[in-house]
């Protein structure tokens, strides 16, 4: 039995890592678990919810679908039931797949991918080639695939799918058309909550997660988002400093700024620093942020010199009212904040007693794809430390929409604790990473060292308008290495151990906080899969 809770485990951490596990990937893991003899309760439940989530993905793949249904004959699961009915229909009048040379991702360009989908009528060969508009944030060809592809019959198979990808590229009413045409699946679900929590409504968002884990019960995220749910925002006091740096970037910080006065601040205070701006004078930077957020009451500190974000960040850590705040939070000086992102992260930290600092959801622009979420470490050793990618999938569907503990979290949007810092000594940003790269998360790792928490909060999405992993120079990739190599020989491997051993565990034990709290609101099928789930976890 212990190897059993053990795989379980290991098989939910990966789901909720992932998000949701691509289709082949969920297929190999399915078919590994049922190869188990006597097969446990909990892997009779997880191979058929992979497989289940393989086909509703990939609808196209007819051997998916067959295997689904022969599955879903020895262990029923209504909903899908249905949804299978409809899915041997409309594919069974799939046209033949034309035989055309499959773009290549690194030398076609976006409008070829469209035309090789006005090209190609079978949408097995269609969907690969929507799938990576949408990764590569090609906005408006997506939206032009999206339409080719809900044109078709069988298309209505993928229009859950669809539906996210609109809303991702800004098309709430193409979103919302692709729900009600389309064949009804979880993802449908989920992205209908998502809309009602953009008008703040959260019994219609909480009936839609119910309804979703009614159609798939294996979506820990949505387990997590529905234990989050009812967490009232917090307080935002006169306790609270919001503090940004800046170096040459007026146009950005106009834009971050105007984005700032347009959420919910309450009575909190904002100091930026000019860290030694050259591109304009001290005053003409006042002017023009005055003239983009007049709201907005400002305390200036113009530097001479760019001194780089750790000192910058220390440097206004050091002033008298901000080290006398409760609550201080850092951002960057291109970012687009959601109104609510401030009383969200009190929350957090409030919920979370042992939460040192908070971070976003961080997306792109044009197409709201995943730039950063969580991360924790793939791999360390003696001076060797490898994270876990950046952004665990860019096929954001909202199942990175929840709160969790994070080894390390995205710093273009941090707040911290004022008090749990100081409480547990945490030193301040190290110099050493001058001008930039890795001090956030050299940082990050500094609290989780002293015995604090960071927490990750899916729910405050944060728009980045540089992606820092675009478009480098060799110098500022040199410098990032340099860094890295630095931050390997901060920590022993003991530390890293340590480090490592406390977010699993602070993860594990949130995600089974969760569930205890949410399991007494599910029914049917969704509550005997996850009893049967929690019975086997260690």
């Amino acid at each position: 039995m212990h190897k059993v809770a053990q795989l379980v485990s290991q098989i939910l951490h990966l789901v909720r890592n992932a998000g949701y596990l691509p289709p082949d990937h969920a297929m190999a893991v399915a078919g590994n678990i049922l190869d188990a003899n006597p097969l446990p309760d909990a892997f009779a439940a997880l191979a058929p919810a992979l497989i289940r989530q393989a086909a509703i993905f990939d609808p196209f793949d007819r051997d998916k679908l067959r295997l689904a249904a022969d599955v879903n004959e020895r262990v029923t699961h209504p909903p899908f039931s249905r949804w299978l009915k409809t899915a041997d229909d409309l594919t069974r009048r799939e046209p033949m797949v034309e035989n055309l040379a499959h773009p290549n991702p690194a030398t076609t360009t976006p409008d070829d991918f469209l035309a090789y989908m006005k090209n190609q009528p079978a949408n097995i060969s269609r969907l690969p080639v929507l799938l990576h508009l949408w990764q590569t944030g090609a906005r408006e060809p997506l939206i032009a695939a999206i339409r080719i592809m809900a044109g078709s019959p069988s298309g209505l198979l993928v229009a859950p799918v669809m539906a996210w990808g609109a809303y991702s590229a800004g098309e709430p009413l193409l979103a919302k058309m692709l729900l009600d045409e389309g064949v009804d699946a979880f993802p449908a679900h989920n992205l209908r909550a998502r809309l009602a929590l953009d008008h703040d409504d959260l019994d219609k968002a909480r009936n839609h997660l119910l309804a979703s884990l009614e159609a798939e019960p294996f979506q820990p995220a949505i387990i997590e988002q529905l234990a989050r749910l009812d967490l009232p925002n917090g307080t935002i006091g006169d306790d609270t400093h919001i503090c940004l740096y800046t170096w040459n970037k007026p146009d950005l910080l106009a834009q971050t700024m105007t984005s700032l006065s347009r959420t919910d601040l309450g009575a909190a205070r904002v100091t930026v620093l000019n860290n030694g701006t050259t591109a304009c004078p001290p005053e003409d930077l006042e002017q023009r942020i005055r003239e983009a957020a007049p709201a907005l009451d400002i305390k200036w500190v113009h530097l001479p010199v760019n001194v780089g974000a750790p000192a910058a960040r220390n440097w206004l850590l050091s002033l008298p009212e901000i080290r006398a705040a409760r609550y201080v939070a850092f951002l960057d000086d291109d970012v687009l904040l959601p109104k609510h992102w401030l009383s969200r992260y009190i929350a957090t930290l409030g919920h979370t007693p042992e939460a040192v600092a908070v971070g976003p959801k961080c997306v792109n622009q044009a197409v709201r794809t995943i730039q950063y979420a969580f991360r924790g470490f793939h791999e360390i050793g003696e001076r060797k430390i490898r994270f876990t990618p950046n952004a665990p999938t860019l096929m954001d569907m909202g199942q990175f929409d929840s709160t969790r503990p994070s080894l390390t979290v995205m710093g273009c949007c941090h707040l911290f604790h004022r008090e749990r810092l100081d409480r547990l000594n945490v030193p301040g940003f190290d110099v050493r990473f001058s001008p930039s790269q890795v001090d956030d998360i050299e940082h990050d790792l500094q609290i989780w060292k002293a015995g604090g928490q960071v927490v990750y909060d899916g729910g405050v999405p944060v728009i980045h308008l540089q992606d820092t992993g675009k478009a480098r120079t060799p110098a500022n990739i040199g410098q990032a290495f340099a860094n890295h190599f630095k931050m390997e020989h901060q920590f022993t491997l003991a530390e890293l151990e340590h480090m490592d051993q406390a977010v699993h565990r602070a993860d594990e034990a949130q995600f089974t906080q969760a569930l205890a709290k949410t399991l007494p609101s599910l029914s049917g099928p969704a509550k005997v899969f996850w009893q049967i789930i929690g019975q086997a976890l260690p």
